[in-house]
Parts: C-alpha cells; sequence; structure tokens
C-alpha cells in the first residue's frame, strides 16, 4: 500500500482495446491524503470519499460535476439473493493511470475498487468483490436531476412483451408500433437482452450532462432510467462464468460534447468500419423474387422480378447503384442450404449478374450463420455431422432444418473457431466466385440458445453468449467478405449488434413495419415514425451508418407511407429500397398501380441521393470515429434546451438538417432553426436567421431540408 498523502504523477497503461494501440497514454495524479482520494487526469477528475465510498467525476476544465453516486451507495453486489454494500475505504494503492482501493463491505469481507484513467477523457471503474466465483450479479446507482436527458442503449422504441413468449419472441409494439418514444429513455426500464427484430443494442448510454458510460460485458442486466425513483439512473447485470464476466467494469467518457464522448468510446471499443463510397448510392431489393415465369434480359431468360427492376429502372431514368439479392436465392431448406445459386428460381445467375454489373450495379447478398438442411451435401447436414451447431435442450437434437419460428439446432456455433473457419471458407468462395461485394447480414438474435445450461463451445452459456452472438457472426462474415475481397472494397450490414459489432459492419433497423401484424394488418405510419428515432438512437449508441427498409420490410398499405419514406431514406445513413411486396411505384399495391406522381418521387430523390454521394462520403468519414451521418439535433448546440429532444428532425451530416414529415395527410410541419444562418435547401434565395420556428409547407413530393449558410453541399 502507498503512505498517505503521497501525490504522484504517472503515466497510465492503456487497458486492451481494439483501437487503442497508437493512443497517447495520460498523465495521472493520484492524491491519497484527507477525507478524498482524487484521481486526475489533464481533462477529468475522479474523487472518492474515503469515509463511505461515493464515486464523483468531474470536468475539470469547468468544474462541473458530471456524474456522482446515490449517497445511500452506489455501486453493489448480489449473492444468494441479498444485496450487498461497499463501505470505508481502508487502503489505497496507486497503480499505472489511477488507484486501487481496499473497501470494506456489509459481509466482513474487503472489495477492491480500482479507479484508473484510460485516457485524459475516459475513465475506468472496475469493482472486483470477495469471494467472486459466488457472486451472482452487480450494479451501480447514480444520482440523476430530473432535467438530466439518456440517449442511447437500444434502437427500438421501448421494450414490451413477446407476442407469443417461447414461441414467437418479436416484441409485440414492432409488429404493432405505438405512438411513444424519443430521444430521451428518461423513465424507462430497459433489459439488455438482445430480441428480434429491432436489434441494436449497447449497454452505453450519453447524458445531456456532459458524459457517458459503457458498462463491460456480455451478460444479461438492465438499466432503470429513473423509472423505480425519479432521481435515480441505476443498472444491474448478471456475473459469468469466466473471470472477467464476475467483475463489474464500465467506463465512464467525458466530453461534454457527444461527438468527443463518441470518439472516446469508439477509441474503447473498436472504430467503426467505413464502407466504400459506392455504399452510399441506393440499394434496390426484394424480399422475394418470385419463382414462376422468365424474362429476357440482354437475350436470355432471367428471373422476371430482376428483369423488371432493372428494364424498368432504365425506363424510368432511375440510375443504378446496388442490387441485393435476400433470401431465397439458393437451393434447399429455407433457400439457404448451399453456397449455390438456386438455379430454377434464378436462371442463367452469371448471364443475369454481368448484365447487372454492365448497368453499373455493385452486387449484394443475403446471408446468416445457419447451417440449413438435412439433405445430402447441405450445410446442416455437414455442421451437425462435424460438431458445430451451437448446444442444443433436446436429445438427440432434430435435423438442422432452419425455421423463422422455433428450433435451435441449425444455428452455427460461433464460438468454435473450427466452425467459423470452415463457415467462413465455403461463404468466402461463394462470394469471390460471383463478384458479390456486399452482403446482408440477417438475424443473430433469434432462436440462440440463451439458457445457462446450455453451454457453448468456448466454455461460456447461453446466458453470455447471446449477446456476443451478433459481433461474433459479424466478425466470421467480415473475414470472408475479406478473404474474398483483400482490397477491403466490399461492405457488409446487419440488423443486431451489441458493443464491439461496429468495427465489422454498417446497419439497418430491422423489420420496421408499414402495415401491422406482419404486414396482414392494416396499414400504419408508425413505423416511419419509428424509423426517425431509431436512427437517432443508434447514433447515440456508436452505430453511425444507418438505413431501413424504405416503406417497411411488411408492404406498405398507403402510398403516402412510401413516399414520405423514400424522402426519409435520401437522407439516412444508408437508403435501400425493399421488403416484403412490390416497393416499386410502377407495381403498387395501391390504387393505381402505375403511379406517376410515385414515380416522379422515386426518381428524384434516388438521382439526388447519387447527387449527394459525395457529401455523404466525407460526412462518413468522420464515422470512422463514431461520429453519426445523422446527427441528433442535441449534437448542433447541447446547451439549447429546445433541441434536448427534438427527435422530429436531424442533422444530415455536418451542414444539412433534414424534418421529414412521417404523418399520412400532413402537408405542414413546424421546424426550428438554431443558432446561424440557414437558407432552404431547394431555394438557396430563402435564408432564415436562427434561432427560429417555421411552419413550412410540405406537400407529398417535399421534405423540409434547410442548408448551413456558406456550406457546399451539392443542390438538386
Amino acid at each position: 500500500m502507498t503512505g498517505l498523502g503521497a501525490a504522484v504523477a504517472l503515466a497510465a497503461a492503456l487497458l486492451a482495446g481494439p483501437a487503442a494501440a497508437t493512443a497517447v497514454a495520460p498523465v495521472v495524479t493520484v492524491t491519497t491524503r484527507g477525507p478524498k482520494i482524487v484521481v486526475r487526469s489533464e481533462a477529468a477528475e475522479a474523487v472518492v470519499r474515503r469515509k463511505h465510498v461515493r464515486l464523483v467525476v468531474r470536468d475539470r476544465s469547468t468544474r462541473k460535476r458530471l456524474l456522482r453516486e446515490r449517497a445511500q451507495g452506489g455501486l453493489f453486489y448480489e449473492r444468494a439473493g441479498v444485496v450487498h454494500e461497499l463501505g470505508r475505504v481502508t487502503a489505497a494503492e496507486v497503480v499505472p493511470g489511477g488507484v486501487a482501493l481496499v473497501v470494506e463491505t456489509d459481509e466482513g469481507a474487503p472489495a477492491t475498487l480500482t479507479l484508473r484513467f484510460q485516457t485524459a477523457r475516459t475513465l475506468v471503474v472496475a469493482l472486483d468483490p470477495p469471494d467472486p466465483e459466488t457472486v451472482e450479479a452487480f450494479g451501480e446507482r447514480l444520482r440523476s436531476p430530473r432535467n438530466e436527458a439518456i440517449y442511447g442503449l437500444t434502437s427500438r422504441l421501448r421494450d414490451s412483451p413477446p407476442l407469443v413468449p417461447g414461441v414467437i419472441d418479436i416484441p409485440a409494439d414492432d409488429v404493432m408500433p405505438p405512438e411513444v418514444g424519443s430521444l430521451d429513455r428518461r423513465g424507462e426500464s430497459i433489459e439488455m437482452r438482445i430480441m428480434p427484430t429491432f436489434s441494436l443494442y449497447a449497454p452505453f448510454f450519453q447524458s445531456s450532462r456532459g458524459y457517458g458510460l459503457a458498462v463491460e460485458g456480455t451478460t444479461f442486466g438492465r438499466f432503470d432510467v429513473a423509472q423505480s425513483d425519479p432521481r435515480i439512473v441505476s443498472f444491474r447485470f448478471e456475473a459469468g462464468t469466466t473471470p472477467a464476466s464476475r467483475r463489474l467494469v464500465y467506463r465512464v467518457f467525458v466530453g461534454p460534447e457527444y461527438a468527443t464522448i463518441l470518439d472516446e468510446y469508439t477509441n474503447a471499443t473498436g472504430r467503426p468500419i467505413v464502407p466504400p463510397d459506392w455504399t452510399f448510392l441506393h440499394w434496390r431489393w426484394r424480399g422475394e423474387l418470385t419463382l414462376g415465369p422468365t424474362a429476357l434480359l440482354d437475350g436470355l431468360p432471367v428471373n422476371a422480378d430482376v428483369a423488371d427492376d432493372v428494364l424498368s429502372y432504365e425506363a424510368y431514368g432511375i440510375p443504378p447503384g446496388v442490387y441485393l439479392f435476400d433470401r431465397p436465392v439458393m437451393p434447399g431448406n429455407f433457400g439457404f442450404a448451399r453456397f449455390e445459386w438456386d438455379e430454377v428460381r434464378l436462371p442463367n445467375p452469371t448471364h443475369m449478374l454481368d448484365a447487372l454489373r454492365r448497368r453499373g450495379y455493385r452486387l449484394a447478398v443475403w446471408s446468416s450463420t445457419w447451417a440449413c438442411g438435412a439433405g445430402p451435401g447441405d450445410n446442416g447436414t455437414e455442421a451437425q455431422a462435424l460438431g458445430f451447431l451451437a448446444p442444443d435442450p433436446t436429445e438427440p437434437p432434430p435435423p438442422p432444418n432452419c425455421a423463422d419460428v422455433g428450433g435451435t439446432s441449425f444455428i452455427l456455433d460461433v464460438t468454435n473457431p473450427a466452425a467459423r473457419s470452415w463457415f467462413a471458407g465455403k461463404l468466402a468462395a461463394f462470394l469471390a466466385a460471383y463478384g458479390l461485394q456486399g452482403v446482408k447480414l440477417d438475424r443473430g438474435e433469434e432462436h440462440i440458445p440463451s439458457e445457462a445450461s446450455d453451454i457453448w463451445a468456448d466454455g461460456r452459456t447461453g446466458r453470455e453468449v447471446r449477446n456476443d452472438y451478433p459481433r461474433l457472426q459479424a466478425m466470421l462474415h467480415h473475414e470472408a467478405l475479406s478473404s474474398a475481397f483483400p482490397d477491403g472494397d466490399f461492405f457488409l450490414v446487419t440488423r443486431s449488434a451489441y458493443t464491439g459489432t461496429a468495427p465489422w459492419a454498417v446497419f439497418w433497423g430491422g423489420d420496421i413495419p408499414a402495415s401491422e401484424n406482419f404486414g396482414a394488418g392494416a396499414g400504419t405510419d408508425l413505423g416511419l415514425r419509428s424509423a426517425i428515432i431509431s436512427q437517432q438512437r443508434a447514433a447515440f449508441m456508436g452505430l453511425p451508418i444507418w438505413g431501413s427498409d424504405t416503406g417497411g420490410y411488411y408492404e406498405f398499405k398507403d402510398r403516402e407511407v412510401f413516399a414520405r419514406w423514400i424522402e426519409f431514406s435520401c437522407f439516412s445513413g444508408l437508403m435501400e429500397i425493399g421488403g416484403v411486396g412490390e416497393h416499386a411505384p410502377w407495381r403498387m399495391p395501391t390504387t393505381p398501380a402505375l403511379d406517376t406522381e410515385l414515380i416522379d418521387i422515386y426518381r428524384r430523390y434516388t438521382v439526388l441521393r447519387h447527387t449527394l454521394q459525395p457529401y455523404i462520403v466525407a460526412a462518413a468519414t468522420e464515422a470512422a470515429r463514431g461520429m453519426p451521418i445523422v446527427r441528433p439535433m442535441p449534437f448542433e448546440d447541447r446547451r439549447d434546451r429546445r433541441l434536448r429532444d427534438r427527435w422530429d428532425q436531424y442533422l444530415f451530416g455536418p451542414d444539412l438538417l433534414v424534418a421529414p414529415v412521417w404523418r399520412t395527410g400532413e402537408r405542414q410541419r413546424e421546424v426550428y432553426l438554431p443558432r446561424g444562418r440557414w437558407r432552404n435547401y431547394f431555394d438557396r434565395a430563402q435564408a432564415i436567421d436562427g434561432p427560429a420556428f417555421r411552419t413550412v409547407d410540405v406537400p407529398l413530393d417535399a421534405i423540409a431540408v434547410y442548408v448551413r449558410d456558406g456550406a457546399e453541399v451539392p443542390g438538386p
């Protein structure tokens, strides 16, 4: 132990992290004299009261108190169902980057509390409880003023019960969206257990007070965001089976700006990948390419739907972008039993792909870490024989036939290196053979064996692997793409994420509906509303590039929803148009089927997307440090209270302010322009000095967009 009164200048040893190798170690001083122990970096300080442990974190430049534990006790751990508290600090030892404290507990045995600066703005807090092998959970309780906004955690509107527990685990809100939710999560209880299909999660939030907080690990947990107590934000996570999961570790990121917090967060958890420039063109895809009659394309018969897409684009003057082949396009069970084309559904596949490339399309295909099919030569049969499938509770396990609902035996055990190598090798060969430069990585949160009795190949239980599965399957697919395209000219997009997924993939929002009850119910505009919010929640979570199924995954039943979604997607991180049904204005599910007004809107905004590509690419370069392409309004001015929860408008890149319309029938909307001069993007002669509210006309073919005065942004 160090002697009292020592004031020691230290160069902090960085914690291991995906992007920390080139970081500069901060200079840290530790003071252990008196009633408080203080750890200071150049930017922040952590103060612990000695008499009864209570942590406070301050921004040194402003002296503002950012975070402080609950007065009655902050950190805790649980054993045999009993919550145990920390008490007095009995000893302090200076360690690289900070201090290790010996702390009394109400059990009598001591705990260790370590405070260490990873960078000048990232404080690592670690609690090692006594006898960690029998600890069941741990957590933290923080004081939260009523005016504090909390952002992030998940992309979905709110937690809601599953439709049919144990059978259909999709939350009810995901198929029948309510008009709830905003940017601020205050008043919610949020479970950290990935559920389909709005499956972007991170145990990471940002506070309007100027800090962020991220909990390490993948075990199940919950954040109580001032729901149980309006002045307390708390979290609790289960302990796992590994030494790392039997201690509580969280990081505090000192801003105060949201961009600074994201820079620190992604430095600790891995820098987000930025895909090639062509990814930011628009994409076309269908939920299913019809099995049936063919049509000629460049002289040979191909799938009629593919031919219709290509020839209609040419007829209506719509530029080529990315063409995505969604499942089923392969033979066998679930259309995904073997990595080869289903030439009954897709005759002459090489000719078809060449015809698309000649027109300028980039090509992508659906995938998931599923080993489907029980027939000879199927991936499922081979994986089961090799022992590569995830643990299955049944004895003997059933054939590995994939299904949308039920079953577990077809999930690849991505914790098994041999299984990962086997699957990635097969996929890479298919991608390389046909020049498929993109993968839409689906699922990753469904059918995952998730109980404590489910033991995976690496020894972890299902309660530890479920949240980690999205990261592992994204890594596997990134490995396959890197093998097929060593120059890095490829993209990977996924709908599920947890900590550490962003370095491998970009994201889309899952099966956001434009009609309720899996498309069987009434049409709704609330799916578009939820997409507007989800994209901004992802931005706060360190997931900087995001898109949604334009028109909803389930076919829209209101033409206005499709029109407004096209406009929104043009000004999203990704613009992908497709889903179940046609999703094409020349074959509408509404009357008239050939909708000339919608054709004009479709063409106008896909062309505009291509015009904006250089601006989007420039904005995307900042995503490598966590800065999102779509930036919620608090990013513009965190001091302006009118921006704090203004979810229905956002910044697109640094210089465009976008205010989409989501409600059917709306032809006017209010826009709030923050400080500075703004010009109408579509009519630069119109200038407005902010801060100012304006009510603007938004006919069906229009979206309210403003450009920062003086900014060079390509125009329509």
